[in-house]
């Protein structure tokens, strides 16, 4: 049964840019033509410090490339620095304009069901380009990081078949529980449906002041995945205070990136 929420506001299905952080550069940047959506992407890169082909590098994949890649990358340079997290490649995928399209998992008012066309892209598109491009672990231990819709298509991809699934660690901020009258509690029922396990890594961050429905959505996702008693899975969920949707974003990154790397 689907779950009823009001509508919210439309600033929950943009994704504003935080300019309060110093520039990173992307180390280089192209453009990527996808076949299965018939559209272009461009895909900016930042490698880390003393880059070497001859090293493997995790891999980090981060949504909303065209505001959010410098905040991202910003966290990332830290961590790599003071020895926080191993050396790491982030790949952000631009093309926002079109996010309503590839992180939605239904059509519905807001939204057109592009997520699993988009999830294929990543799978049969971008990672094979980025395997030939740099040195990237090649196992199916790679991070996806997502914010409002993007937190969305985040747990959707968690509730995918793991047997073929490139990730294994899932940071999810401010998700749009709402969308589709609470749709992504169907996909997460389904999984559990069919598993008796998740093995993955899966932060959950909102902002207190998200509101009363987003909130109560937030707490009952995170009661229905930990009662799960997956014997593999690890989660971490938290509030961060006096922060609302975009405000809250940074924040959930970095300790998000904190938890899926020490676990």
């Amino acid at each position: 049964m689907k779950y009823i929420y009001l509508l919210l506001l439309p600033l929950l299905l943009s994704c504003s840019k935080d300019e309060s952080l110093d520039i990173i550069k992307a180390t280089e940047e192209f453009i990527l033509e996808s076949s299965i959506i018939n559209d272009s992407y461009p895909i900016y890169v930042y490698l880390p410090e003393n880059y070497s082909n001859y090293s493997s590098n995790q891999l980090i994949i981060g949504l909303d490339g065209d505001t959010r890649f410098n905040a991202i990358a910003n966290i990332i340079s830290d961590k790599t620095r003071n020895g926080s997290m191993p050396p790491s490649i982030l790949i952000s995928i631009g093309n926002n304009e079109n996010r309503n399209r590839d992180y939605t998992p239904t059509s519905y008012e807001h939204g057109t069901g592009g997520a699993n066309n988009f999830y294929q892209f990543i799978k049969e598109e971008l990672i094979p380009e980025l395997e030939s491009r740099y040195n990237v672990d090649s196992s199916n231990n790679k991070t996806l990081i997502g914010h409002s819709f993007g937190g969305l298509f985040t747990q959707y991809i968690m509730a995918q078949n793991r047997q073929d699934n490139p990730f294994d660690k899932f940071i999810a901020s401010g998700t749009s529980y709402w969308y589709d009258s609470g749709i992504i509690f169907e996909y997460e029922q389904d999984y559990a449906n069919e598993n008796i396990d998740l093995d993955v890594t899966f932060y959950n961050g909102m902002g207190t002041l998200e509101g009363g429905v987003l909130l109560a959505s937030f707490e009952e996702m995170n009661e229905r995945i930990d009662h799960r008693n997956y014997q593999s899975f690890k989660h971490k969920n938290e509030l961060i205070e006096k922060s609302g949707h975009a405000g809250s974003a940074n924040t959930i990154f970095k300790k998000g990136l904190d938890y899926v790397f020490s676990n």
